[in-house]
């Protein structure tokens, strides 16, 4: 939403904001000029608003989403707003259960090196966006099929189907694994969706088409690997060379919240990282492994909705191998019915671990975690702190004085 506001005000748009709480994402969007408003009210609707663009996220109740339908204010989903932004432009997207901003955040640094000059558009910040999620581009040129043709490259998020607002020119599908179980019912639900996406895609890459990256990457990980297999097959679609290719992904340092170095604490390292799937999970850990075979991993995992804990139960509960220690602070609430709660209880799901692995433990909320954290970690220990819901909060409250933006 950040991203999409930055790319209405950079055309002209005036562009005002709402949200549930403050983070440091409405701060950098305030600082940027920004009119942001904390909380949902009627009051936060201008009398002369032409359009209202809402997330998913957002109950359909919002009272100013309720109020923009009683005036006649044309209202969007983000996807739908998006589509429409992107008519203009040869199209790229990037969809699949996990590693779409990596693989948009790879592909971009590929484009822009070969100087084809995108417009991106990346569910996190990069610092080679100037710490934003936004890059305006221009008028790309030398592409095959379409020489002179603006490119936009963008990620698809599946979830209620929102990605069908979006027609692109040439879309990657990097894997379609069961997630999201509060609106799709199984597998071939869940599967389906994507093939509605693909039915409407002018070129497609598909999962059983990928291979693991066989270049030097600077990040962990096998599923960067395969990460990488996409951006880089993405771009020979498009006539970049392969020396372009190999320099821009060994050039690659990541993105905000995957796998992200911090700082200490009591000499432990500690990442902060945005996996939430239990394969998400498993890749992050196995990552850490790989980068720090001799460390002991603890990992602080925050689960994101009550429904996708109750949904994927048995696939979490075996998702934490290479932790030597595992912490669940508390469960993110999305969207979730008291049916959601009871069966996806963050008690259920550190039992349901317990079967699986030795030193599980609730610790209730971030207090109580920061505590235990400050008690226990050393020198030798990764902390490795995961979800997609506010766990990211708990870092800070963490880290040693001064540890931030540590090398």
């Amino acid at each position: 939403m950040s991203g999409l506001a930055r790319l209405f005000k950079a055309h002209g748009k005036e562009v005002l904001g709402s949200d549930s709480t403050d983070d440091t994402l409405v701060q950098e969007l305030v600082e940027e000029g920004f009119e942001i408003v904390i909380g949902h009210e009627e009051e936060s609707l201008p009398q002369d608003t032409d359009l209202v663009v809402y997330t998913e996220a957002v109950p359909l109740d919002n009272p100013e989403l309720e109020l923009a339908r009683e005036r006649g204010v044309p209202v969007m989903t983000y996807f739908q707003a998006l589509g429409k932004a992107t008519d203009s432009y040869r199209l790229l997207a990037i969809a699949g259960t996990h590693g779409k901003t990596t693989t948009v955040a790879m592909l971009a640094l590929i484009l822009i090196n070969a100087g084809l000059d995108p417009t991106v558009l990346v569910g996190s910040k990069l610092e080679e966006f100037g710490n934003s999620n936004l890059r305006l581009g221009g008028t790309s040129s030398g592409v095959t099929g379409g020489a002179n043709e603006p490119i936009f490259l963008v990620e698809a998020c599946e979830y209620r189907r929102n990605f069908l607002p979006l027609q692109p020119d040439l879309l990657g599908v990097l894997n379609v694994e069961l997630d999201h179980v509060d609106y799709f019912k199984d597998q071939e639900d869940y599967e389906s969706a994507f093939n509605e996406l693909a039915a409407q895609s002018g070129e497609v890459i598909w999962p059983d088409e990928l291979s693991e990256y066989e270049g030097e990457l600077a990040v962990p990980g096998w599923h960067n690997l395969m990460n990488a297999g996409m951006a880089a097959q993405m771009a020979r679609r498009l006539g970049v060379s392969e020396d372009v290719i190999a320099a821009s992904l060994f050039e690659f340092k990541g993105t905000w919240r995957r796998f992200e170095y911090k700082g200490t604490l009591n000499g432990a390292a500690v990442y902060d990282d945005y996996a939430h799937h239990p394969t998400e999970i498993m890749a992050t850990l196995e990552a850490a492994r790989e980068k720090h075979p001799d460390a002991r991993i603890v990992a602080v995992f925050q689960p994101h909705q009550f429904s996708r804990t109750a949904g994927l139960m048995s696939e979490f509960a075996e998702s934490f191998e290479e932790a030597d220690e595992v912490l669940i602070p508390n469960i993110y609430e999305v969207r979730d019915k008291d049916s959601d709660k009871e069966a996806g209880s963050a008690d259920k799901l550190v039992a349901a671990i317990s079967e699986h692995h030795e030193n599980v433990s609730h610790t209730e909320d971030f207090d109580k975690t920061a505590n235990y954290l400050r008690d226990t970690a050393s020198e030798g220990d990764l902390i490795m702190v995961m979800g997609a819901g506010d766990v990211t909060h708990l870092v800070p409250m963490i880290l040693d004085e001064g540890a931030i933006g540590m090398a």
